[in-house]
Order: structure tokens, then C-alpha cells, then sequence
């Protein structure tokens, strides 16, 4: 079976931390930076000494990942204006600029550049891309619509019939290529599509289409800001630009702008931060002599003036409802018959033809699940397909309709007799798959089923997986359903309150719309329906001790009102407290010593040094 799950290795290596990770050493030599740790996990005393390390060290050479044939943001040649304000942050940190040329367009990016360590930084990143840190962001821009002077054309929104007439640009993988297909404008879009070779073949470069407009080409480009304004500015264009930001409520067309790092980087973010704040004037020249329309932006190194539509906070409430917690729908479905074009719908017909030819009874039906088609499901099913058989994925109907989010397909197949605790090759059930999708209405059909809502993996239950995935809608329904809050799973033998105990509250607003309830709410819920809040795991540690191993103060806090015992020892004699200051977790130790009824002879030893190191067992 090609479907794997690394994550579950993590329920095996919560209690790791329990050790002191890498650490930098500032100028003075008086205090430790872990430098393994991700930004969020930080503590405020943490990022403190980051950044002083950021102000007191200085970095030999700033590696860039950049792309090679992209104007007017970047090119091999230094002319794009993200290469001129990289060299002024360079010149600011009186360090060295050094290029790793890659197209922005290829896949991987972001993964692979840093996997592979290629780069140090990534420029004109989102400012809230997920799995990056980010600098404060540097500008604002948005996507707009350019027209020649000399036609008059103003837009009011993405419904004026025109759009509908008139020959419009777009770029194959853009927002605002999606926008005009959301409104109707499909037929009349000439798309440029993406390609990987633009350093060599300029003329293959997202900006052309402005020129095809200057040219008569195309009476309308929706494009980057960026490019419109560079085609206008910098080549002296007459042409209109009309920002299109506030055109579309639910497809952001405007976004913040950043230099994207690895996510344990935060030295290396404090010091660009420095360099962006010293230098923005500077930043702001480029950025206007490129002609990048700015939208206003209080944030922003360099602010603008175009009206913004503001926070698409809603619009990802929303989308993250329908995603989690709501049955998949006909438009996230594969099957979607008013976009899908003649050959791509399966009828009657060309299955039945298809079968006749010598097609596989038990693929078929895993195709017809994954298009969510129950007729088509019914028909292969009259023809004698196993409702249990597994494809050669390993997968039975029951475990791709879980892994589709299609609750209304597993209800489907459940009437038709599918066992709802048949495993797949790897031996999860459709429960865990569900678990692991993070989708609540699949886990509550499976459970009205009959479903046991304790069987997931081989050592794992669908609730182990779902905490040790940080899928906390999928944890907070199997609770819903009964599951046991007090199941161990792994080789360490984790219940579930060390494995929440282990994930801390995450920080912005979309990172926890993603995540569903907070890690503190599911401890809650996981006391109030008896966990066992002393409970030892197989290496002897308990869940107040995961949480101050892993910097948890909500957690800690949750569990010691819970009657957590703040003097239990693990094996190697060591309370919560002093394993809190064995990893210089400032915060977990500062809590626990509130907590904490009396001061005993061992909290005492845990007081640090003056050589900075944890005081424990000297």
C-alpha cells in the first residue's frame, strides 16, 4: 500500500525533550539560545536572547534562493527589485548576498530548497505562508486590472458583462484567474501558462501579457500588480491600472509580503527585521521606482495608499467548516458535471463498455468512491464487486470514501453491508483514516454504525492518531462518541492527555481556525470525562511532566487545578519542575513554581547558576 503516515512516529518521541537540544551561545557567553526549537514554540525570554544574538553576532554570508527569469520581482541578471532590496538588507548587515537561482514556479520550493539546504531565505514569500517563519512583512500589492489609456475601460466588479467580451490575460496559477472563472469570465481568457525555462525565454514571463495589452494583443491583463506597475513605470506604458482587490470577497487578491526562512530561524529573522527597519526608506525608493502598486498596510515596512479589502477571516472560518465539519460537497467532490468536459464523465454506457473490455471490478469501484458516484458505486456493486475488497492501493470502498471526507459515500456503502471495521494492508480502520482527515460528520456516521471507536492502527487509536496529528476537531468528535480517554497507545504506552499535553496552543488566527479547539480545551474535556491525570506512561512520566518537557503553561495549568501531583518523580528521580529547568523552558518553570503548594529541597535545586546552566544534580 503507497499510503503512509509518518506522524504517528511522533507518539512515540513526545517525552523525548526531555534533555537539553542544541543551544547557541551569545557574545557575553551568560545565555543559551535552543536553536531546534520552531519560532512558535519559543518563549518570550527565548526570543529575547534571539534577539540579542541577532544584534550581537554577525552572519557571514546570506544565502538566497531567488528566481532567474521572473521581472520585474527578480532575474539572474540583478534587475528585479526583489535583488535590490535583498542587497540593501545585505549591505544593512554588513554581510555578503549569495544566489542559489531556482524558478519560483517549480514544485517543492519551499520544502526542497531548505530539505536540500540551498538557501537561507526565499523572498516575496506571504507573510503568513504556513510551515515558514516570516519576516514583518515588507510591502502590500495586490492583483489588478490593466487597460490602455486611450480605451477608457473602468471595472466596478467581476460582473460587468465586458469581462465577458472584451480579450482578457491571465496567468495559468493565479487568484485572480479564479476569481474571473468564479463570475463567468472562462471562454474569453487567453492563459499564459507556466513554464520553468523564462530566464531563457523572456518572452515566456507572467509580465509579457501587460505588453500584449500595450500591443493590442489583449485589451485587458489580470495580473500582479507588480507587473502592470513595472510595465508602466519603468517602460513609460500609457496604461490604466485599476486595482481588483476589493472586486472579490471570498479569493484574496491581495496579499503581505515577506522573506520566507526556516522555521527554527529566528535569529535569522530578528536580524532582517533589524535590517528592514533600517533601511525602509531606501526599500520604499525601489519599490515606487518599479512602479508596485502598495495597498495600505499598517504592518508594512513600507505602507501604501491603495485601499485594502482587510481580513479574509470569515471566508477561512468558512472554509475551514466545510473542510472539517461539514459532508463533502458536489464542488469539492472529483465529480462536478457543469466543469467537467464529455470524456471526463463516466456514464452507464462507458463503464458498462469499460467492464466488457476487461476492467477491474474492484478498481473501478475504488474509482467510482473517489468521484464520490454512488450510482456508479451501485451499478459495479450489481455487477458483483466486494464491497470489502481492497484495491490495489490496499484500500477497501469503506477507507478512500473516510480518506475523501465523503460521510454521505460511507453511509452509502455502510447500507450496502461494507464492514465498518474492515482494516486496510497497513491495518487502519476507516475510523483512523477519518481521524487522520480531521472530518467530524465521516466520524459520527462510522460510530452510529457501530464502528469501534478505539480500533485505529496497529497500537493506536483513532484518537492517538488524531492528537498526535494536532487534528483537534477529529479528537474533540471521537470524544463526542465515546471514545476512551485513558487508552494508552505506542511502545510508550501514551494516553492521551501526555499526547495534548505535548501540543501547545498554536498563535494566529488562521493557524487555529486550521487546528479547530485549542489544545487546553481538549485537556478539559479529556478530565471531565475521567482521564487519569497521574497517569505513568511505560518510561514512567506523566502527563504534567510531558507538558512541562514540552513548555506548555496552559496545560500545566489545566492539570494541576485537575489534582495533577507536582512531586511525582519520573525514573531518572526528576519532578515536572526540574524537568521544566533541565530544558530551560522559562515559562513552564515559572508557572510550575506558582503552582507549586511549598517550595521543596528539589525545586530549590533547579535555580540556575551564574554560568547559565540548570543547577540540577550539582
Amino acid at each position: 500500500m503507497t499510503f503512509r503516515v509518518t506522524g504517528l512516529l511522533s507518539l512515540t518521541v513526545v517525552c523525548v525533550s526531555l534533555g537539553f537540544g542544541a543551544s547557541l551561545a551569545s557574545a557575553a557567553g551568560t545565555k543559551t539560545f535552543d536553536n531546534t526549537k520552531g519560532f512558535d514554540q519559543l518563549t518570550h525570554a527565548e526570543k529575547t536572547v534571539a534577539k540579542t544574538l541577532a544584534r550581537s553576532t554577525k552572519l557571514r554570508q546570506l544565502r538566497v534562493c531567488a528566481d532567474p527569469g521572473n521581472m520585474p520581482l527578480s532575474s539572474a541578471n540583478g534587475e528585479g527589485y526583489q535583488n535590490k532590496i535583498i542587497e540593501i538588507l545585505g549591505r544593512a548587515m554588513s554581510t555578503k548576498v549569495v544566489y542559489f537561482w531556482r524558478p519560483y514556479l517549480e514544485r517543492g520550493l519551499t520544502r526542497e530548497t531548505f530539505a536540500n539546504d540551498e538557501c537561507d531565505v526565499l523572498l516575496d514569500m506571504p507573510a503568513d505562508y504556513q510551515g515558514l517563519l516570516t519576516t514583518v512583512p515588507i510591502y502590500r500589492s495586490a492583483y489588478v486590472l490593466a487597460t490602455r489609456e486611450g480605451d477608457d475601460l473602468t471595472f466596478t466588479d467581476f460582473d460587468d458583462p465586458r469581462l465577458k467580451e472584451l480579450r482578457v490575460g491571465a496567468f495559468q496559477h493565479s487568484g485572480i484567474r479564479l476569481a474571473l472563472a468564479k463570475h463567468g469570465v472562462r471562454d474569453n481568457v487567453s492563459v499564459h501558462v507556466i513554464s520553468h525555462d523564462a530566464d531563457l525565454s523572456p518572452e515566456k514571463q507572467p509580465w509579457r501579457q501587460v505588453q500584449e495589452v500595450v500591443d493590442g494583443k489583449l485589451d485587458v491583463a489580470a495580473v500582479w500588480g507588480p507587473f502592470a506597475g513595472f510595465v508602466k513605470t519603468t517602460k513609460g506604458e500609457k496604461l490604466a491600472i485599476q486595482p481588483a482587490n476589493l472586486m472579490e470577497d471570498q479569493i484574496p487578491l491581495e496579499f503581505d509580503l515577506a522573506i520566507g526562512m526556516r522555521n527554527t530561524e529566528a535569529v535569522l529573522k530578528y536580524r532582517l527585521d533589524d535590517a528592514l527597519e533600517q533601511s525602509k526608506d531606501e526599500i520604499k525608493q525601489v519599490l515606487t521606482d518599479y512602479g508596485v502598486p502598495l495597498v495600505a498596510c499598517s504592518k508594512c515596512v513600507v505602507p501604501g495608499d491603495i485601499p485594502s479589502h482587510g481580513s479574509y477571516f470569515q471566508r477561512g472560518r468558512q472554509a475551514v467548516r466545510q473542510l472539517f465539519l461539514e459532508p463533502l460537497s458536489a464542488e469539492r467532490s472529483q465529480i462536478n458535471k457543469d466543469q467537467a468536459s464529455a470524456d471526463q464523465i463516466v456514464t452507464a454506457a462507458r463503464l458498462e463498455n469499460w467492464l466488457e473490455e476487461g476492467a477491474d471490478l474492484t478498481q473501478e469501484l475504488a474509482n467510482a468512491v473517489l468521484a464520490s458516484d454512488q450510482a456508479r458505486v451501485e451499478l459495479l456493486l450489481d455487477k458483483g464487486a466486494d464491497i470489502d475488497k481492497r484495491n490495489i492501493q490496499g484500500l477497501a470502498p469503506l477507507h478512500g470514501a473516510a480518506r475523501q471526507r465523503d460521510s454521505s459515500m460511507i453511509e452509502f456503502l455502510i447500507a450496502h453491508g461494507a464492514d465498518v471495521n474492515e482494516r486496510d494492508s497497513d491495518g487502519w480502520t476507516p475510523l483512523a483514516h477519518a481521524a487522520f482527515r480531521n472530518h467530524v460528520p465521516s466520524i459520527e456516521v462510522l460510530a452510529a454504525a457501530g464502528a469501534d471507536v478505539d480500533a485505529g492502527a496497529p497500537g493506536f487509536t483513532p484518537l492517538s492518531i488524531a492528537l498526535a496529528e494536532g487534528k483537534l476537531f477529529a479528537a474533540k468528535g471521537l470524544l463526542d462518541v465515546g471514545a476512551s480517554v485513558d487508552k494508552a497507545s505506542g511502545e510508550d504506552a501514551l494516553t492521551p492527555l501526555m499526547l495534548i499535553a505535548s501540543l501547545r496552543q498554536v498563535e494566529g488566527r488562521a493557524a487555529s481556525l486550521s487546528q479547530g479547539p485549542s489544545s487546553v480545551e481538549i485537556a478539559r474535556m479529556l478530565i471531565d470525562r475521567g482521564a487519569d491525570v497521574n497517569a505513568k506512561s511505560s518510561k514512567g512520566v506523566t502527563p504534567l511532566m510531558v507538558a512541562a518537557a514540552h513548555d506548555n503553561p496552559p496545560v500545566i495549568g489545566v492539570l494541576v487545578q485537575a489534582g495533577a501531583d507536582v512531586t511525582a518523580k519520573a525514573r531518572d528521580g526528576k519532578t515536572a519542575l526540574e524537568i521544566a529547568a533541565f530544558n530551560q523552558n522559562a515559562a513552564a518553570v515559572q508557572q510550575l513554581e506558582l503552582l507549586e503548594p511549598a517550595k521543596s529541597p528539589q525545586a530549590a535545586e533547579t535555580k540556575t547558576t551564574p554560568n547559565g546552566q540548570p543547577g540540577v544534580g550539582q
